[in-house]
């Protein structure tokens, strides 16, 4: 599946707030430009564990995230959780906020 730029135009609220596992924030046009400008290629992505709560015109939305990537022959594993905020603008639901977190380290 290619990256689809007017889709996720239409997807994300202007005042879209991207958190990453990493730390690293962005803002709407930098979140569709990475998305867009990715040198990784996804090779499986699995997303489990969902729930769901509406509140209004909002919805929190959290669910645990895995995936295999490769980029320039190096692949790589990511476990991580993700809590999203949407919000129901013109009779569609637009991504708010996101953020990621890694699991704790296992002691």
């Amino acid at each position: 599946m290619g990256q689809e730029k007017s889709q996720l135009e239409e997807l994300c609220a202007d005042e879209l707030s991207y958190g990453h596992s990493d730390g690293r924030v962005e803002n709407k046009a930098q979140f569709i430009n990475g998305v867009m400008t990715r040198k990784a290629i996804v090779k499986s992505l699995t997303l489990s564990d969902h729930t769901i709560a509406v509140v209004g015109t909002s919805a929190i939305a959290r669910h645990k995230w895995a995936s295999e990537s490769e980029t320039d022959g190096k692949l790589t594993s990511t476990r991580i959780g993700v809590l999203q905020v949407w919000l129901k603008q013109g009779g569609s639901w637009k991504l708010l906020a996101r953020q990621a977190v890694r699991p704790p380290q296992a002691t």
